[in-house]
């Protein structure tokens, strides 16, 4: 590990050798972003960042972890093996990330001719950003103490990932000119968010369980009909629809009409699972041996449950098909609205139904 002094502070190491060094530079990062950023220009950080990243990617996934089990009401400590075999592994992930996106920066910027970036500039300044996610387990361990402070903890690690955002662009503009600063801030984010897209789905998903009032209500006037109170749900459907369950596995109900099927299925998900898994894993099946297949999702709320909203077009054997899916989690249990309208000549007007159908949709929500 390469210490600060070296093309820094002076020519000695400082009290306490590399181990106090590194120490004090995660301290300044944290708590002096300024002054931080500040010694990009003039320091050298080496191997400091992959070890930050790696410890920051590992708080990362130990803090999205904890949060879904608790709010599962399942125990971490059940968990503990593949919470940090999870966290290890998002850890080295992050760091080959942080240097390839660095090295990414580094040459658009210097094909430009302006800049002299070097890769360790670059890539301290994304590592170190990062330091604030150090904070995170304190959250996790809250929630674990105390789940019923959830959203409080959420609204914690919120303002840690805000704090790390702000900390990156004082990097990035302390070591390059505004215009290629925001060139480089622009290319972090953007490959930062590919090669972690899965992480922030998870923690986007786990804020819309913990507090649903942060996703829209679904747009849908609740339909009028018969009601069915089935095990653990219930659905109200128009007069053309007639239940016809047979008691298939994995179907909790079936409804169908002369041309249109709805199958209430069960969603199989792991403990470390959240609602969007769970919709992919019905959302494979439901799709399969179909043709021009195109789907949107959008997410909503509907009577306290968080619906993943799947809307997709396609075709069978020339026959245009519309299948809309809804799937909420309560607990560790999965429940997926699977509509399929065949030979259907208005997909806006079956698709509103499905809404509709969606808005009468009670189960009990775990909390």
């Amino acid at each position: 590990m390469q210490s600060a002094h070296v093309g820094g502070r002076g020519a000695e190491p400082p009290d306490g050798g590399e181990l106090a060094w590194f120490h004090g530079e995660v301290v300044r990062a944290v708590m002096r972003p300024r002054e931080f950023a500040g010694a990009l220009a003039r320091e050298h950080f080496g191997l400091a960042g992959v070890v930050v990243a790696l410890v920051a990617g590992m708080a990362l996934s130990l803090t999205i972890d904890v949060f879904v089990l608790v709010w599962k009401g399942l125990s971490p400590l059940a968990f503990l093996t593949r919470l940090l075999l999870d966290a290890f592994f998002l850890g080295v992930r992050l760091d080959v990330s942080a240097a390839a996106i660095a090295l990414g920066a580094q040459l658009v910027l210097r094909a430009t001719r302006r800049t002299d970036l070097t890769l360790d500039q670059a890539f301290t300044a994304t590592t170190f950003a990062l330091a604030p996610l150090l904070l995170m387990p304190l959250a996790a361990v809250v929630v674990v103490v105390v789940p019923e402070a959830l959203p409080l903890a959420g609204a914690f690690v919120l303002l840690v990932a805000i704090r790390a955002l702000a900390g990156l662009a004082l990097n990035v503009r302390a070591i390059l000119p505004l215009p290629l600063a925001a060139l480089a801030l622009a290319l972090i984010l953007g490959g930062g968010y590919f090669v972690l897209g899965d992480q922030v789905s998870r923690a986007r998903f786990t804020a819309y369980a913990i507090v649903p009032e942060l996703a829209p209500r679904l747009e849908a006037a609740p339909a009028l009909g018969k009601r069915y109170d089935l095990d653990d749900f219930s659905l109200t459907l128009p007069a053309r629809w007639e239940l016809a369950t047979r008691g298939v596995p994995g179907e909790a109900a079936r409804f169908e009409t002369a041309t249109d099927t709805l199958v209430v299925e069960r969603a199989i998900g792991a403990a470390l699972n959240t609602a969007d898994s769970y919709a992919d894993q019905v959302l494979r099946t439901e799709q399969r041996g179909y043709e021009n297949v195109r789907t949107e999702r959008t997410i909503e709320s509907v009577n306290g449950l968080i619906l993943v909203d799947d809307r997709t077009v396609a075709s069978i054997d020339g026959r245009p098909v519309a299948l809309r899916q809804f799937t909420a989690v309560s607990g560790t249990r999965g429940l997926a609205l699977a509509f399929r309208f065949v030979d259907v000549a208005d997909m806006n007007a079956a698709f509103a139904e499905a809404a509709a159908i969606a808005a009468t949709w009670r189960m009990p929500v775990a909390r």
